[in-house]
C-alpha cells in the first residue's frame, strides 16, 4: 500500500519505537498500515535491538511500504527513540505507537477530524488494556468533548490521558518540549509540559488504541529505585501547580497516589523477591507520606481505600508491610 500524498500539511507521522518486539512489530506495524486516513508516515525507530528477527523485520516492512521509514540507532530507552522519531517527522501531526500494541482502522482520521473541527492542537481517544483475554477501558467515565485548561488539568491530574499514545499533536508543540531521556513514565512528564499552556484540546472516549499488556512490561516488572522518576514527576507538578488554588488538591492527589501505589508496588516485588532496592524504595515512599500527613487527611480526591493506605504507611509502616506480606503469602496458600 502507498501513501497518497494530499497535503504536506496534512501529513501524519507515526513515531513507533522498537525494541526486541519482532513478535508483535508486524501486527503493530499492519494496524497503522490499515488506517482509513492514508496520509502518513510511519518512522520505525530501532532503539538498538540485539534481536536479529526485530532488526530484519524493520527493514523488511520498509521495503514493502514506501511510507514506512526504519532508523537504527544506539540503544537509549524509549523516550530516546522517540525523541529522535520527533527530529525525523515530517508531518504537521505526529502520535505515537508502541511496537507491541494496536489501533483500531479510524483512529487517526477521528482524531484528526477532531483537530480540524475544534481547532485544537492536541486531540485524544479513550484506551483499551488488554491482558491475558481481559480487557478494561479507562477515561469512560468522561464525556467527548472540548475541554478547557481548568478542566483539561482537573482531570489529568486525576489520572487521565497520560498516555502519549493515545494523542495526536501538531508537531510544533515539540518545539519547546520532549520526553524526559532515561527516566520512566516520560508520558506524564511530557503531557504536562504541553498541557499546562494548553487553552483547550478535544477528546473522544471512544477506545481506538490497544494496549497489550505484556508479562515484562514495565508494569509488571519488579519495582527498582529507577520508578522513583513517578514520584519525582508529581513532586515537580505539585511544586509547579502550588500557586494555583483551585487546583492544588488534584496535585496533591497525584503526588500522594504515586506514592502509594509506589509502596504497594514495592510490597509486591518483595512477596515475589527479596531485594535491596524494593526495601529501599519502600522505605522511601512511605518516609513521603510520613511527611505528607496533614495531606493525606485533607484530600478529597483520594478514595477511602487509598487513603487508608497512604495513613497506614505513614503511621505503621513496619505493621502495614508484615500485614500486606503476610496476607500475600495466605492467598497463596489457598
Amino acid at each position: 500500500m502507498s501513501i497518497v500524498v494530499r497535503d504536506m500539511n496534512d501529513l501524519i507521522s507515526v513515531v513507533v519505537p522498537v525494541y526486541n518486539t519482532g513478535n508483535y512489530l508486524k501486527s503493530c506495524v499492519t494496524s497503522i498500515i490499515q488506517q482509513d486516513y492514508q496520509n502518513f508516515e510511519i518512522l520505525l525507530v530501532d532503539d538498538g535491538s540485539n534481536d536479529v528477527t526485530t532488526i530484519e523485520l524493520c527493514d523488511k516492512l520498509a521495503d514493502t511500504y514506501e511510507n514506512v521509514l526504519v532508523y537504527h540507532k544506539q540503544n537509549g530507552g524509549s523516550a530516546s527513540a522517540r525523541n529522535y522519531g520527533i527530529i525525523e517527522a515530517k508531518g504537521k501531526y505526529i502520535g505515537f505507537v508502541d511496537s507491541d500494541d494496536v489501533i483500531d482502522s479510524n483512529m487517526f482520521s477521528t482524531l484528526y477530524s477532531l483537530i480540524k473541527k475544534d481547532e485544537v492542537k492536541v486531540s485524544i481517544c479513550g484506551i483499551s488494556t488488554e491482558e491475558n483475554g481481559r480487557s478494561f477501558q479507562t477515561d469512560q467515565n468522561l464525556e467527548s468533548g472540548c475541554y478547557g485548561n481548568h478542566d483539561l488539568m482537573h482531570h489529568f491530574l486525576l489520572g487521565h490521558w497520560h498516555s502519549a499514545c493515545t494523542c495526536l499533536y501538531e508537531k510544533s508543540l515539540f518545539d519547546s518540549v520532549s520526553f524526559p531521556e532515561g527516566e520512566v513514565n516520560e508520558d506524564y512528564m511530557l503531557n504536562y509540559l504541553i498541557f499546562k499552556d494548553l487553552d483547550r484540546i478535544s477528546f473522544t472516549r471512544e477506545p481506538f488504541y490497544h494496549y497489550l499488556r505484556r508479562v515484562n512490561s514495565n508494569t509488571g516488572a519488579p519495582k527498582t529505585l529507577r520508578f522513583l522518576d513517578w514520584i519525582k514527576h508529581t513532586q515537580f507538578v505539585l511544586d509547579e501547580m502550588s500557586q494555583d488554588t483551585s487546583l492544588v488538591q488534584e496535585a496533591e492527589y497525584q503526588y500522594l497516589y504515586s506514592n502509594i501505589i509506589l509502596g504497594n508496588s514495592a510490597l509486591l516485588t518483595l512477596d515475589r523477591v527479596e531485594t535491596d532496592e524494593a526495601k529501599q524504595l519502600y522505605k522511601i515512599v512511605s518516609t513521603n507520606l510520613r511527611a505528607s500527613k496533614k495531606m493525606l487527611h485533607r484530600n478529597s480526591f483520594l478514595s477511602k481505600r487509598i487513603k487508608m493506605m497512604g495513613i497506614a504507611m505513614a503511621y505503621t509502616p513496619g505493621l502495614y508491610k508484615w500485614n500486606i506480606l503476610t496476607a500475600l503469602k495466605i492467598k497463596r496458600f489457598l
